[in-house]
């Protein structure tokens, strides 16, 4: 089965089995152009960089997906995915095969296969992590309204 067909019987459904672009908010943007092609000369260009997916929750991307074809090893994509999440400045990367997902978190290098892909309001949640937990911490703090108390 080459790439073309993993992707559209296998791993199209698991990411919308996942959420993604069923939730609202949410969208898969396919053949996504990340670079244009190198500069060749004669008005003519090599070709770019395009990844084959990329998961966008609230008008926000969030991650990057590279499919192989099914008979390809489930990490053939990371490099790939790696290089495309670094230069689209996204935190997360998977590659897959259409038989299971390998996720890598860019900043945590934290990576491994894991049994599907998050759904998109996981990911967001774990995108905004810090976020939150600063946001937490900080209601936290009792702030004066009586004019010099806190109670």
């Amino acid at each position: 089965m080459n790439e073309a067909e993993t992707r559209a019987e296998h791993i199209d459904p698991a990411l919308k089995a996942a959420g993604w672009g069923v939730v609202e908010g949410s969208r898969i943007q396919r053949e996504y152009p990340i670079t244009p092609g190198r500069i060749e000369g004669l008005g003519r260009r090599g070709k770019g960089l395009t990844a084959d997916y990329v998961l966008v929750y609230r008008n926000t991307k969030l991650a990057v997906v590279e499919a192989k074809a099914w008979d390809k090893a489930l990490t053939d994509g990371v490099g790939q995915a790696k290089d495309y999440a670094t230069k689209m400045a996204v935190r997360f990367a998977y590659s897959t095969n259409g038989q299971g997902v390998y996720a890598i978190d860019m900043e945590t290098a934290k990576e491994g296969e894991v049994p599907a892909f998050p759904t998109p309001e996981e990911l967001w949640t774990r995108t905004f992590a810090k976020a939150t937990a600063w946001r937490h911490r900080s209601a936290a703090v009792p702030y004066e309204d009586k004019g010099g108390s806190h109670g």
